[in-house]
């Protein structure tokens, strides 16, 4: 599948970091988020990352079905989307992967990983049988 509006942004909220990446297809739209605790002062507590893998679907999918929309204006989709995400597979699966590429300025591997973890979301069963890239 296609995806659009690939976008990597950054801010510092006093002593965290947060990293999202996002994109947008035909069918929903997807994005990743990362808190890294950066604290200014180096003897100051550590605190874990938290990250989030989020999915909005353009239509309802069929667990969803016969719900309302999670939001009427999506700020990725433009509209209506049935909004699902996953903090548990974000952090255990994606966070080790992307903070390595993070770590290596390879943006285009992130999304590349996102375009795969969309295309199992959003698009229609056969594409669940492709591999993972490398």
């Amino acid at each position: 599948m296609k995806y659009r509006h690939h976008k990597y942004t950054w801010m510092r909220r006093g002593d965290w970091i947060v990293h999202r990446w996002e994109l947008v297809g035909a069918h929903g739209a997807m994005h990743f988020t990362a808190q890294v605790h950066e604290p200014s002062d180096p003897a100051a507590t550590r605190y874990e990352t938290s990250c989030g893998l989020e999915t909005h679907y353009a239509t309802a999918p069929d667990y969803m079905r016969g719900q309302a929309p999670s939001q009427t204006d999506c700020h990725l989709t433009g509209g209506w989307c049935w909004h699902d995400g996953t903090s548990l597979y974000a952090m255990e699966t994606l966070w080790p992967e992307f903070s390595e590429r993070l770590r290596a300025g390879d943006h285009t591997g992130i999304f590349r990983t996102m375009e795969y973890e969309a295309d199992q979301r959003l698009a229609s069963p056969s594409v669940t049988e492709q591999e993972k890239p490398k």
